[in-house]
């Protein structure tokens, strides 16, 4: 076998066992399904959200196992009359980790789930800064020709009124903790209306 390629399967996954604990040293508080941040963050892509709060998942158009079955938890979250008083604040952005695609491709994936979701298109360069500033991971497959490997977090981004971007928190349980989220946006709404 090539030394090459046993070493770069042996740095793949000594990454994958490092990444969680590297993250771990990074955040500032973790409760059961969510790390809380509340720190600023660049995320230009962001900045023209239509709602002053986003739920954003980064994944790839065509992803069928892992972002389809999470689009459609958040399609579901989304409709239900859990999340209804929070639709006019709250919206739902799929960012894309794959430049290669036609930069409409992502909004087209997106509202294929809901009308109402935001697609993102990042280029190759945007795309650089997301595993520094978010920890999000993401790789090419290895074993799989045209796919990404990528975390399925689910994070909870408001736009402040002085147009800074803040992460407040970051979910990691599968299926979505909706009375988690909710929770969370209700504190958030209250805080902006005091």
């Amino acid at each position: 076998m090539n030394k090459k390629f046993v070493l770069a399967v042996v740095l793949f996954v000594v990454l994958l066992v490092a990444v969680p604990f590297i993250q771990a040293l990074f955040f500032t508080q973790q409760t059961a399904g969510k790390i809380v941040i509340n720190q600023p963050i660049n995320a230009p892509y962001l900045k023209n959200t239509k709602k002053e709060i986003t739920l954003v998942f980064f994944g790839y158009v065509g992803c069928v196992r892992v972002c389809t079955p999470i689009l459609h938890q958040l399609n579901d979250f989304y409709d239900s009359p859990q999340f209804a008083p929070f639709q006019g604040a709250v919206g739902v952005s799929f960012v894309n980790l794959m430049p290669e695609l036609d930069k409409n491709q992502p909004q087209l994936f997106a509202e294929s789930f809901n009308p109402e979701f935001e697609g993102v298109y990042l280029t190759q360069k945007e795309l650089m800064s997301i595993d520094r500033e978010l920890n999000v991971f993401f790789s090419k497959s290895l074993s799989e020709q045209g796919e990404i490997d990528h975390s399925d977090h689910l994070y909870l981004i408001e736009r402040e009124k002085s147009g800074i971007v803040v992460l407040r928190n970051i979910y990691t349980t599968h299926p979505i903790n909706r009375s988690l989220i909710v929770d969370d946006i209700r504190k958030l709404l209250s805080e902006k209306n005091e």
